[in-house]
Formats: C-alpha cells, structure tokens, sequence
C-alpha cells in the first residue's frame, strides 16, 4: 500500500511534463504504464515526438545526483509529517472529561498583560 502511494506520488513528474509540452497526461501515463509493464526500462516522456520513447537510446540521460537528492528530500519530509501527526495527537486531550488546565479552573477569564494597572490607559491615569 505505502510503496504503491508513493510510486503514485512520482507519476507527478511525468504527467507534469507531458502537459507542459500540451500533450494529453492521461494518454502519456497509460502509454508509459504499457512500455514499464512489458519489461521497458528506460522510458520516459518525448516531448519533440509528442509520445514516449526510449530514452537510452535517444540519448536523454539526467543526472542521477539529482534524482537521489529529490527522492531523499521527498521522503524525508513525508517522514517529518508522519513524525509530526503522531507527536500533536495528545491521548490525554481525547478523554471525554478533559478540560483545560489541571484543576479545572484554567485561566479563569484573566486575559494576558492585565497587570496593576491595567491596560490602555496611557500614562499616569
């Protein structure tokens, strides 16, 4: 499930590509599909054809630094809000009967910055 979510989430580039160039994305992704699953390795979008090709043969190589680099910053950010979803949920705050402060009393309406003179009376009043 979690791998075929995230090969999900790359098929963005592709499809991106293709409607850049003004083709049909949908089209391109099956044609692609069709070329991954009869054992093609190397395919990929042909933006001056208008189509897919193999892109070994045409000569279309990209760097592969770049590639890791994307694929490591992604993952490591859908870590980070997995990290994050898991560190807000606070069990405690999901009982029926939880309140505010301990106590039950909270701040009791006493708004911040009251001190002992108040606010917004200016100077000497």
């Amino acid at each position: 499930l979690l791998i075929g979510a995230y090969a999900k989430a790359l098929e963005v580039i592709p499809r991106q590509v293709a409607s850049n160039s003004g083709m049909d994305p949908t089209d391109v992704l099956n044609k692609l599909r069709m070329k991954h699953a009869r054992g093609g390795k190397w395919f990929g979008v042909d933006v001056i054809e208008n189509g897919v090709c193999d892109t070994f043969e045409a000569f279309v190589w990209e760097a592969t630094v770049m590639k890791r680099n994307a694929l490591l910053a992604a993952t490591e950010a859908a870590c980070l809000i997995l990290s994050v979803d898991e560190t807000v949920r606070n069990p405690a705050s999901e009982k029926p009967d939880a309140g505010g402060m301990p106590g039950g009393k909270g701040m009791m309406g006493k708004g911040r910055g009251g001190g002992r003179f108040g606010r917004g009376r200016g100077r000497g009043r």
